[in-house]
């Protein structure tokens, strides 16, 4: 066996002593505020590193091998204790509380239990401390054994709790800022100490092959982790509630580094972004991203709003960014309803003052001439039957103005429903309901079917064609262009008359505008009934140098 000889006892002694004295003051200090987050843990590590130590001290120093096997006994459930204290600690310090669960808690303490009691009956069965007995050397009387199978089970579990608790302060290391990674780093320093030591009490290393050398640095790391919690400072509220707060949010939450590389994101952000996103590019997961832009992004059918914010260290340098997404989908939607509901409303309006107009001027006029002519035939001045002719063709105006009124009241209301049209189905029966006389119709391109109000497509139809007719004459020949497209369907009707001049091309879509005398409220109709279903209206010149009215944008049917 080794010579102690040449160890100062009197030196491990006062180690021992003045370790165990120090772990047990701290811990009733630490005890007193264990408010702080991990304070009750670092309280009872500092109790059993204290407590271990003293009893590893009086084993050393008693000579007899009864009170040095009553110590070795009383310090087996304390040394079992320090992994489940460190885990609980390292939980506890990085805010994940919500960790410790009954179970787990059961889990991580189950196998200590099994040691102890395994330690404890190693005499009948030999599974933990095989051959103990007192062994002379030199001047110093010491416990000597060997481990068994569950001393070396018991020795993996604790290293594998302290290796994992580790990790976890290393994750903690990563995901603080700079003002709070001294205190992690000081953690993962004072770990080294237990950690070395422990390694050198189980393998023999030098002449000390009997004593242990864990129980003082279990007491220097209880020191680390005291100054951690009560001179520097814990994470508190800085950490626990940073991450518990980015956690449970709804809102996707995404960290880039300066590289524009995604660092983390919270579980809300998974569901939107691929499975290997962290450590791609966000530009690349994200390609209508950029970093200061806050409007809206659609991803998977939803809308964004990107709030972006930057980090920077103490010096100012940027060291990435922090994306926050938040889901405006729903506002979104009510912003176009509402715009929806204004638009309608401003149409509304401008077809009352329409109506005004109309009713106020257009009407007074045939009705003035009407009362004129009845007047005239009544006192039978002139001829009576002329002046009968005037009045009828009032009345006729009158009525082409009210029946043009009552289609526009609705022409521009929003369209609820739509139906699946056979386009060139609609333009044939549309032309055969109306007195053509010699005018043509030729109908060319494909035959979709679209989604439109019926009734009002074959309001607009008919306008366009009795536009036609009125203005190119009774043999018109009018053109109907059907084209399918990536934008839609486009519709055209185009004739073979007159045309209507460029500069009066944009106005021949108002309402009360007519080139010869009209209501000026047929084509006004075409209008708002293409801007009800959202469609697009153009006036051109025809191939024959007619007037041709393209309206594009109208949807196909998906189910085609």
């Amino acid at each position: 066996m080794s010579d102690l000889g040449a160890l100062p006892v009197q030196a491990y002694l006062v180690a021992c002593l003045l370790a165990g004295s120090i772990g047990l003051y701290l811990g009733r200090v630490a005890w007193r505020d264990r408010s702080e987050p991990g304070g009750t843990e670092v309280a009872l590590y500092l109790w059993c590193g204290g407590g271990i130590s003293l009893l590893y001290a009086l084993l050393v120093a008693s000579g007899s091998e009864l009170v040095m096997v009553v110590a070795l006994n009383l310090s087996t459930p304390l040394v079992a204790a320090i992994p489940g204290i460190w885990m609980g600690f390292v939980l506890a310090f990085s805010g994940r509380d919500r960790w410790r669960t009954d179970d787990r808690i059961v889990a991580v303490a189950a196998p200590a239990f099994v040691w102890v009691l395994t330690a404890w009956s190693s005499a009948t069965h030999g599974l933990s401390r095989r051959s103990l007995r007192s062994v002379v050397e030199g001047p110093f009387t010491l416990l000597a054994f060997g481990l068994g199978p569950a001393d070396w089970a018991f020795v993996l579990y604790a290293y594998g709790l302290c290796l994992a608790g580790a990790l976890v302060v290393v994750d903690l290391y990563h995901r603080t800022g700079n003002r709070y990674r001294l205190q992690t780093f000081v953690i993962l320093l004072g770990t080294v100490f237990p950690f070395l030591a422990g390694a050198v009490t189980v393998v023999d290393v030098g002449s000390y092959a009997n004593l242990a050398w864990f129980p003082s640095a279990l007491v220097v790391h209880g020191v680390f982790l005291y100054g951690t919690v009560f001179w520097l400072g814990t994470l508190d509220a800085a950490v626990v509630a940073r991450d518990t707060a980015v956690e449970v949010m709804q809102d996707p939450v995404v960290v880039t580094g300066s590289d524009g590389r995604i660092r983390d994101r919270n579980p809300a952000a998974e569901a939107i972004l691929p499975p290997d996103a962290v450590g791609g590019s966000l530009s690349a997961v994200f390609p209508d991203l950029e970093v200061g832009v806050e409007h809206p992004i659609t991803i998977d059918g939803r809308q964004f709003d990107i709030q972006e914010n930057p980090i920077t260290d103490p010096r100012g340098t940027d060291r990435g960014h922090v994306f926050l997404f938040r889901d405006v989908t729903e506002r979104e939607r009510r912003q176009a309803e509402l715009e929806q509901r204004e638009a309608e409303l401003q149409r509304q309006n401008e077809r009352l003052e329409d109506f005004a107009g109309v009713v106020s001027h257009d009407l007074r006029n045939p009705l003035a001439a009407a009362t004129a002519a009845v007047e005239l035939a009544r006192h039978g001045g002139g001829d009576t039957d002329e002046a009968l002719d005037r009045a009828a063709d009032a009345h006729e105006r009158m009525d082409d103005l009210i029946e043009g009124l009552l289609s526009l009241a609705t022409a521009g209301e929003a369209v609820d429903t739509l139906d699946q049209v056979s386009l060139d189905a609609a333009v044939r029966r549309v032309w055969s309901r109306l007195e053509t006389a010699e005018a043509t119709l030729s109908v060319e391109g494909a035959d979709p079917t679209v989604l439109a109000d019926r009734d009002r497509l074959e309001q607009l139809l008919a306008n366009l064609f009795r536009n036609a007719i009125d203005h190119a004459g009774d043999d018109v020949a009018v053109r109907v262009t059907i084209e399918r497209g990536a934008d839609g369907v486009a519709l055209a009707v185009g004739d073979d008359g007159p045309g209507v001049p460029p500069e009066r091309r944009k106005r021949v879509l108002d309402r009360g505008v007519s080139l010869d005398g009209g209501t000026g409220l047929g084509l006004a109709i075409v209008a708002d009934i293409a801007d009800a279903h959202g469609w697009d209206l153009a006036v051109e010149a025809s191939d024959a140098g007619g007037a041709r009215f393209v309206i594009s944008g109208v949807e196909p049917d998906g189910g085609e």
